[in-house]
């Protein structure tokens, strides 16, 4: 006997996990604390090896950076934060993939984020270079911003109960079915049935001894 394959199973209807709660809001605050140091501290690099004014001190890079690439960052870190808790829980799974994917996907944003940090400086490359020195600072940036906000975004949560409740109560039959295989539910019959038997042919045997005893003058 074999299932039918038109029926889902509880397996396809439910996924292995959900995706870590709030995720999108750790990314923001994740953002708020490390975006704009780490892109101002990319800019004070590029400027200390000659793309940029030498004589800017840090924390006017620091509030420009704040000022132009910050609420971007923010809002960047943000969405990074709610792709990590989705790529923990994908087919792949684990906070080693999401670091790998909110790595990937802010490195590609930094590339931006920090070329909106240097423009405002002024002291802008004239050569190809050095707007390739820009964006690759940014990449570096931004994948290791993304790997720290998939340290805190993306963990793995368990199946609820719930909803393993609410999957067997929208269609108990084919839950059970899903859950039980048909020649599983044959041998637990034919165990069920074969303990019963024995159980009651040992009640029989007994008494039958008892009536078998002699009794009393």
């Amino acid at each position: 006997m074999t299932l039918d394959p038109r029926l889902p199973t509880v397996s396809t209807r439910l996924p292995p996990a959900f995706p870590p709660r709030w995720a999108f809001f750790k990314g923001l605050l994740t953002g708020l604390v490390i975006e704009v140091p780490a892109f101002a501290v990319g800019v004070w690099l590029l400027a200390r090896a000659g793309i940029g004014d030498r004589d800017v001190s840090f924390m006017r890079i620091l509030r420009l950076t704040t000022l132009f690439a910050g609420p971007a960052a923010v809002i960047t870190a943000a969405g990074i934060g709610r792709l990590a808790a989705h790529a923990s829980v994908d087919k792949i799974g684990g906070r080693r993939h999401a670091m790998l994917v909110a790595a990937r996907a802010h490195a590609a944003a930094g590339a931006g984020l920090l070329l909106i940090a240097a423009i405002p400086h002024a002291h802008l490359p004239e050569r190809v270079l050095g707007w390739l020195a820009i964006l690759a600072m940014g990449a570096l940036v931004g994948a290791w911003c993304g790997a720290v906000i998939a340290v805190i975004c993306g963990t793995a949560g368990p199946v609820r109960i719930g909803d393993v409740m609410a999957a067997a109560i929208k269609r108990p039959g084919e839950a059970l079915r899903s859950l039980l295989d048909p020649e599983e539910l044959i041998k637990l019959g034919a165990a069920v049935r074969q303990r019963t038997t024995h159980m009651i042919d040992s009640m029989f045997e007994r008494r039958h001894d008892d009536d078998d005893k002699p009794k009393g003058p």
